[in-house]
């Protein structure tokens, strides 16, 4: 403990102490310190600005329909409950809220670069505009932790992780239901700024840290499923021999090749013109039958915002019927379309979604977004194995070992048109427009699984594995959500999302080394995501 000398005050004066000159001395020095605090008051207030000092982002945007986690989250309730953990487990942390909803908020961010010890950025909705504001702020040069919010930000903060992965900006990348595994991690930030790392020996440490909270890889015993496969030299010729149509996008009449599939643009004006014509009693006939072989949707809350009208599943019949039509006219049975952009723009009667399941199970496809490298990953599947693909927008849960393959097309015939059907409940979308309806198929849980995309332009293609475990029901997300039990290192599961995009294509079965040769005899590059 420090003492004052017999004959000097505690700073040191020459002179001897009485209890004036103390109480003078005492007074200008709280004056100097904190105002009119008193010197007990002013020496906490000081320890309090040595405080290490953390800006939490929050990303957040309820300006589109189209979002996750669903219309209407309570975007500022769920930041108050992230806080107040947070505070809690880090009490040598000082967190200063920010939120930012659009391209101005960002101001804010970047005035405190030079006041804060580092920044904890966390992806709350899905907003496209999120993702560049990510790498932005990494790229401020502190210490960065980014965290998603699971079914929420998912999308932005895969992509956005991914390219500061690829550009080789240190940062952490934090994804789990279990939210108090953010708080060791967070803690980091105390470390850093006491010890002097870098953000290269910040970002290691934090995922030594982080990776202790993983879930350990179980057995992965699956069931029995013999998967028939192709001869790869025959796939190669039956691949580019194949096309699809892409609807809603490009230059209608355009066709471009894609690794030697042949893919023409259509607009939605043809489409539209088949759906004028289709039979309405037949298209009714088509709702009446996906809606009896449908469960029911359980009673709650939940269920009339989750409930589509009758009339957007006959029209989602009429649809369908429409791009039978479409797809003989041009010699095809696969189609992409640009869904959610045509329905917005008033283009399209109704979602394809329930068409495009019935696509699925009866052996050609329907692919969601108008999106090639999906359609041809579905098409090599499909070839390869007979099977259909679900393509997914996932989300990675550490706490579990788990990935979450979620959209709102799925088919029910996960082992193909001769295999054993699933059961589903028709819903609206995720943004719970009663005008669209999709399946929420219940896929079969104990399989394993293959998931993969091409990127095309590029050349490459990535895989990895998960033992399906069942279907999540949750209000958040795409309404079929796969869960899946991961296969290998689920903390390389982060760093491919950047080339590949945030989709994935999962199908049923083990083949990952036949799909590998397929791959490599079309010239493409293979990378194991795990």
């Amino acid at each position: 403990m420090f003492q004052c000398q017999p004959q000097t005050c505690f700073h040191g004066c020459p002179h001897p102490v009485n209890r004036r000159h103390f109480l003078k001395h005492c007074g200008a020095a709280a004056v100097a310190a904190a105002g009119s605090l008193t010197p007990f008051a002013a020496i906490a207030a000081e320890k309090e600005r040595t405080k290490t000092r953390v800006a939490a982002v929050f990303l957040m945007s309820m300006n589109t329909r189209e979002i996750w986690p669903y219309p209407d989250f309570d975007t500022k309730a769920r930041q108050r409950e992230v806080l107040a953990l947070l505070r809690k487990g880090c009490p040598k942390i000082e967190f200063i809220p920010l939120t930012v909803e659009n391209a101005a908020d960002m101001q804010k961010v970047t005035a405190l670069n030079k006041k804060v010890h580092g920044y904890l950025v966390y992806t709350m909705t899905l907003d496209w505009n999120h993702r560049g504001q990510v790498v932005n702020i990494a790229d401020l040069g502190m210490p960065t932790v980014v965290a998603d919010e699971f079914l929420g930000g998912s999308g932005v903060f895969l992509t956005a992780y991914g390219a500061l992965h690829d550009r080789k900006v240190p940062a952490v990348a934090v994804s789990t239901t279990r939210l108090t595994d953010l708080v060791p991690v967070v803690q980091q930030f105390v470390n850093v700024r006491r010890r002097g790392a870098n953000l290269a020996q910040f970002a290691q440490h934090c995922e030594q840290i982080y990776r202790t909270s993983f879930q350990k890889q179980g057995t992965l015993k699956c069931a029995d499923d013999p998967v028939p496969l192709t001869d790869i030299q025959k796939c190669v010729e039956r691949l580019r021999r194949s096309s699809f149509l892409i609807i809603g996008r490009g230059r209608p009449g355009q066709e471009q090749d894609f690794l030697g599939v042949k893919g023409r643009y259509i607009d939605f004006d043809q489409l539209h013109s088949y759906y004028e014509k289709i039979d309405r009693d037949e298209a009714a006939e088509w709702a009446n039958r996906w809606s009896k072989q449908a469960d029911d949707l359980p009673a709650g809350d939940y269920v009339e915002p989750s409930r589509p009208t009758p009339d957007a599943v006959q029209k989602a019949g009429g649809v369908y019927l429409a791009m039978l039509k479409l797809l003989n006219k041009y010699d095809t049975d696969s189609v992409t379309m640009n869904c959610l952009g045509g329905f917005a723009a008033g283009k399209l009667p109704a979602y394809p979604c329930l068409g495009f399941m019935q696509l699925l199970n009866d052996g050609g496809q329907g692919v969601c977004e108008a999106m090639p490298d999906d359609t041809i990953s579905m098409l090599m599947a499909r070839i390869l194995t007979g099977r259909p693909g679900f393509v997914s927008d996932p989300a990675l849960d550490t706490s579990k070992n788990q990935v979450i393959y979620a959209h709102c097309v799925g088919t029910t015939k996960a082992f193909g048109t001769d295999g054993k059907s699933n059961g589903y409940r028709i819903r609206t979308l995720h943004n719970r427009d009663p005008r669209g309806a999709c399946a929420e198929s219940f896929m079969p849980a104990g399989y394993m699984t293959t998931t993969f995309r091409t990127n095309i332009g590029r050349k490459k293609m990535v895989i990895h594995q998960a033992k399906a475990i069942g279907t999540l029901d949750s209000e958040k997300g795409c309404r079929t959500k796969l869960i899946a039990e991961v296969r290998g290192d689920i903390g390389k599961l982060f760093n491919q999302w950047n080339q590949f995009g945030w989709h994935r294509v999962t199908v049923y079965g083990d083949f990952s080394e036949p799909l590998a040769e397929f791959g490599k005899a079309l010239g493409l590059e293979i990378i194991r995501e795990t």
